[in-house]
């Protein structure tokens, strides 16, 4: 078994005996609903020269969002489990202005497509998330995993190395730390504090996510976003359930293979997955710089966008430097 496997294997297979099983019926009749979210549309409006864009990727409508510097190095930032596009929205300002912005809502997920009976395992996330890669993005970027967008974000750097430039894996899923996280624990129990049934699990699953700040984003965003995350509760357990039951193939290639220069970006305070994740993600990339972010949760760019921001360009800093020729070199 590879360490990529072991969550599954230890954890989302104790989960899967003891959840009920995804509403098939639900599933076949669920309809994407409340996208026009105002407040985040309002943010999203103040964030300069990001538009909108589509496209077909694996016979799916796949949206993106496209913006800040035209002339500067691509930046892709690959969103969590549950989440959307608009989760980056808090750390665009203090990037757009050097850099030219991809935000894809993966297959799925917000406004890209989900379609009952399609995979959506690591597997096919990532095929889907290079083919759009190669097609709409520079060579080069940066690519910035959060959670789930990490472990996809991580396995693309792993088996499409001339896509990218350098890889950020933030408080990314897809491998077990050395202590178990009170989400993973719950999970163990049936329980996926990552999938809202109602109003009270909303709020919940920020205090869970989050730390800084916690109570006044669950009371900001809490509100805003209830009844989208509610709606999704079909979708978002028969997705977890994907994700289980679908894992990355061993004969594919996997974390170790990573090349590209790697920050693992933690919040130390995270109930999602532990902040021990992050030696793991070390053991597998030893290249691999990490840096651990205090009293910080699950989501740095939500709670700590400008700290977030500023380890993300230092990071970027030195890559570019290090590639600079020297002065004296002859």
């Amino acid at each position: 078994m590879t360490a990529e496997q072991a969550f599954l294997a230890e954890i989302g297979n104790a989960y899967l005996a003891r959840a009920a099983a995804p509403d098939e019926q639900a599933l076949r009749n669920w309809r994407p609903t409340g996208f026009a979210w105002p407040l985040l549309r309002e943010m999203q409006s103040r964030v300069a020269g990001l538009k909108k864009r589509a496209a077909q990727v694996d016979g799916q409508r796949f949206v993106w969002l496209e913006g800040g510097n035209a002339q500067g190095t691509p930046v892709v930032l690959l969103h969590g489990f549950g989440a959307s596009k608009e989760n980056w929205l808090p750390l665009l300002p203090f990037l757009a202005r050097r850099h030219r912005l991809f935000i894809p809502d993966l297959p799925g997920w917000g406004e890209s497509h989900f379609r009952f009976g399609d995979a959506y395992g690591i597997d096919q996330q990532v095929a889907r998330i290079a083919h759009w890669f190669g097609q709409h993005v520079p060579a080069g970027a940066h690519l910035v995993g959060s959670s789930m967008g990490g472990a996809i974000a991580g396995f693309i750097a792993a088996r499409h190395p001339q896509l990218i430039g350098t890889l950020t894996l933030m408080n990314a899923a897809g491998v077990r730390g050395s202590q178990a996280s009170e989400f993973e624990q719950g999970l163990m129990e049936g329980r996926n504090a990552l999938v809202a049934h109602n109003v009270a699990d909303v709020f919940r699953l920020f205090t869970i996510a989050t730390e800084r700040n916690r109570h006044l984003l669950a009371a900001m965003l809490g509100p805003v976003m209830s009844g989208m995350m509610v709606q999704r509760r079909h979708v978002n357990t028969h997705m977890f359930h994907q994700l289980v039951e679908n894992p990355p193939q061993e004969s594919l290639p996997g974390m170790t293979t990573v090349v590209a220069p790697t920050l693992v970006l933690w919040g130390e305070q995270d109930r999602v997955l532990h902040v021990s994740c992050a030696d793991t993600y070390q053991q597998l990339i030893p290249h691999a710089q990490v840096k651990r972010l205090s009293g910080i949760g699950h989501l740095p760019m939500v709670e700590a966008p400008a700290v977030t921001a500023r380890c993300l360009q230092r990071f970027w800093r030195a890559q570019a430097a290090a590639k600079t020729p020297s002065a004296h070199a002859a």
